[in-house]
């Protein structure tokens, strides 16, 4: 059993964001990308084609033996996509866009997060950087 978990974080119009923990690892595919990939593929939602691939990969390295999908249940996630509805493992996820002007708001909406939002702004370290954020609920303290 692994401690390792798998974010696979889909946006229309934005893109998709891959995330491993344990070790930390990130990738993402751009918007851009991914109307290349579907101006060739003519008739292929590419969201959904991610989406499909993606959570055939999550079963079949979840560990446990002769877990898979099939390619009619893979169909079916794609579908499911392409409608447009929305599928989600996570306990909650939020999206949105942020500017850097104005960064350093509020910091009592910030705790307990603080840490983390340091190391993702526009001040924080460079890219190729790991961070590993505490929280923390004392305003205004170094991390």
């Amino acid at each position: 059993m692994s401690n390792s978990q798998f974010y696979i974080i889909g946006k229309k119009g934005a893109g998709v964001l891959f995330v491993r923990t344990s070790p930390l690892r990130v990738a993402s595919v751009s918007h851009e990308a991914i109307v290349e990939y579907e101006a060739s593929h003519p008739g292929v939602d590419g969201y959904a084609r991610i989406a499909g691939a993606g959570k055939a990969m999550l079963v079949g390295q979840d560990g446990q033996p002769d877990t898979s999908l099939d390619e009619v249940q893979i169909k079916g996630v794609e579908s499911i996509i392409a409608s447009g509805a929305v599928i989600s493992e996570a306990d909650f996820v939020f999206v949105g866009e942020v500017v850097d002007a104005g960064w350093d708001f509020n910091r009592v909406i910030q705790l307990p997060i603080e840490s983390a939002l340091k190391a993702v702004g526009p001040s924080g370290a460079s890219a190729g950087q790991l961070f590993e954020a505490i929280l923390s609920d004392r305003p205004n303290t170094t991390p």
